[in-house]
C-alpha cells in the first residue's frame, strides 16, 4: 500500500511538471506576437473611425443648420404678422372712429424681466409649502430646483 502511494504521488507530480512544461511551451511560442506590432492595421483601423466621426458630425451639423434656418424663418415671420396685426388695428381703430387720434404702438417682443431669480428653490420642507410658480416674464432665466 505505501508502494502505491508512492507510484500515485509520482505520476501525480509527473503529470503538473508535464503540463507546466507544455504550458510553458507554448507561451514562449507566442510571446512573439505579443510585442509584434502591426502599425498598419491598428492605423487603418483609427482612420475609419475617425473618417466615420467626421461623418456623423457632419451630418448632426447639417441638421442643426436646417433646424436654425427653420427656426430663423419661423420667427421673421411671427415678426412680420405680429407687426403688420398691430398697424392693421392701428388702422381699423382710426376708421371707425374719426373723433379719435391713434398713437403709434412700438411692438417689442423681446423684453425680458431684470429682476427675476436665477433659481427657485422647490424641495420638500417640513412645515409651510413653499411657492414653486416662475414669475411671469422670468420663464427662460428662472429655473425650478427639487
Amino acid at each position: 500500500m505505501d508502494e502505491e502511494t508512492k507510484k500515485k504521488k509520482f505520476l501525480m507530480k509527473l503529470g503538473i511538471a508535464s503540463l507546466m512544461i507544455l504550458v510553458l511551451f507554448f507561451w514562449i511560442l507566442n510571446i512573439k506576437n505579443v510585442f509584434k506590432n502591426n502599425p498598419s492595421a491598428e492605423n487603418i483601423k483609427d482612420q475609419a473611425q475617425w473618417q466615420d466621426l467626421r461623418t456623423d458630425f457632419g451630418k448632426t451639423v447639417d441638421k442643426m443648420t436646417e433646424s436654425l434656418d427653420k427656426i430663423a424663418e419661423t420667427n421673421e415671420k411671427l415678426k412680420n404678422a405680429s407687426s403688420s396685426e398691430v398697424q392693421d388695428n392701428a388702422t381699423t381703430s382710426t376708421s371707425t372712429d374719426t373723433s379719435t387720434t391713434t398713437i403709434p404702438v412700438n411692438f417689442v417682443p423681446d423684453t425680458k424681466r431684470t429682476d427675476c431669480p436665477s433659481y427657485i428653490n422647490c424641495m420638500p420642507s417640513i412645515g409651510e409649502a413653499r411657492q414653486c410658480e416662475i414669475p411671469i416674464g422670468c420663464e427662460g432665466i428662472t429655473e425650478l430646483v427639487y
